[in-house]
């Protein structure tokens, strides 16, 4: 593959292949004897440690298959603990819960403001809109501001549709998922953009990747 990186699936995938328990360097060890390569030293290459017997890793373990068995639970918890707030709350209290955990996953990201927002940050932010927005994913109609997410947060790098960009639900199969997770972008956005203009915006969930979009999508209004 061209690519650097693996998805959850692929990265599951490899793993069986490559055999549960194996540790990293045995493994690149592998691959690099299959394709002929020579160490980078002088020095004879050193036998891999035998991998543990699957009975012998624990919970808490440092190895690929501890990590692989949690992404996978953690795929079907994420599922289940969403089914089981749509059962016991009500809309308006999932709503809440959802937004204040999206504000607070922004905060955790961004860290404290560095400063407040000039009395000006609105208009120099719609100027900015006008002249470079849409390909980060901004457009402007009437007093209403679009935003798409088109880039990784956690990459800073162009990303492709259908992607869900957010780390806890990119396992997720789009309407497999309560539509109630995706709350939680609505207070990460509303922080995000309150941080920059130092107003209130109320903002409304268009469309997302979960529930069978391409992007996630936002309309907001700046109070």
């Amino acid at each position: 593959m061209n690519r650097k990186t693996l998805n959850r699936k692929e990265f599951i995938s490899t793993l069986s292949k490559i055999g549960a328990g194996t540790c990293m360097c045995a493994a690149a060890a592998s691959m690099h004897a299959a394709v002929g390569g020579r160490t980078s030293s002088s020095r004879p290459a050193q036998t891999a440690t035998p991998p543990k017997a699957l009975d012998q890793n624990k919970p808490g373990d440092r190895t690929i298959e501890r990590a692989a068995k949690r992404m996978e639970f953690g795929d079907g918890w994420v599922r289940r603990f969403f089914e089981t707030i749509d059962r016991t709350l009500d809309e308006p209290t999932r709503r809440k819960l959802m937004m204040a955990n999206g504000q607070s996953c922004f905060a955790a990201y961004a860290g404290p403001p560095k400063q407040q927002p000039g009395p000006d940050a609105l208009e120099k932010f719609l100027a900015w809109i006008s002249e470079n927005g849409k390909e980060r994913g901004y457009s402007i109609d009437g007093k209403v501001i679009s935003f798409e997410f088109v880039a990784s947060a956690e990459t800073g790098q162009a990303s492709p549709k259908n992607i869900c960009l957010c780390p806890m639900a990119e396992g997720q199969v789009p309407n497999k998922i309560s539509p109630t997770y995706c709350l939680c972008s609505l207070g990460y956005v509303k922080e995000m953009h309150e941080r920059r203009l130092g107003r209130p915006v109320e903002v409304e969930l268009v469309d997302s990747v979960l529930r069978g979009g391409t992007r996630c999508k936002f309309r907001m209004t700046v109070v």
